[in-house]
């Protein structure tokens, strides 16, 4: 049966530029219930003074975003599980939902983990991450 001009049960592929903009969404079961796990879009750029990482996460609030620098290993999650149950006298439909993603970036030699500053803007995470200082030596 076609709907759409789309076969039923064949696999719906997106243009590149919405994977581009919303990010990769991969789906999976886990325990009974459905978790959907996205791969937030990235932009990364480095400035004279300090490296920015700039992460699409629309829709989600700054306190549910973790940003956390170990082993010279920056990473940004997010996870959060809703229950809904609709009640009704003969009947009672019990849903779980899970949503997460996880993005980790390799610092560079230069980048000082000591130096971290986010921001979040209209669903724009802003991460910079300032760069050592290295001294020049002048040859004579």
């Amino acid at each position: 049966m076609k709907v759409f001009g789309k076969e039923i049960g064949m696999p719906i592929k997106f243009p590149p530029f919405i994977d581009n903009f919303f990010g990769k969404i991969l789906s999976g079961h886990t325990n009974g219930s459905q978790e959907l796990v996205t791969i937030p879009s990235t932009n990364i750029s480095s400035e004279e003074a300090v490296f920015e990482i700039n992460v699409a996460l629309p829709g989600l609030d700054k306190k549910d975003v973790n940003i956390m620098v170990e082993n010279h290993v920056l990473t940004v999650s997010y996870h959060q599980e809703q229950t809904k149950e609709e009640q009704n006298k003969n009947w009672i439909r019990k849903e779980f939902m899970s949503n997460s993603f996880y993005r980790a970036f390799s610092l560079p030699n230069d980048a000082d983990p000591d130096k971290v500053h986010a921001s979040m803007k209209n669903g724009l995470l802003k991460i910079r991450v300032g760069k050592k200082k290295v001294s020049k030596v002048k040859k004579q």
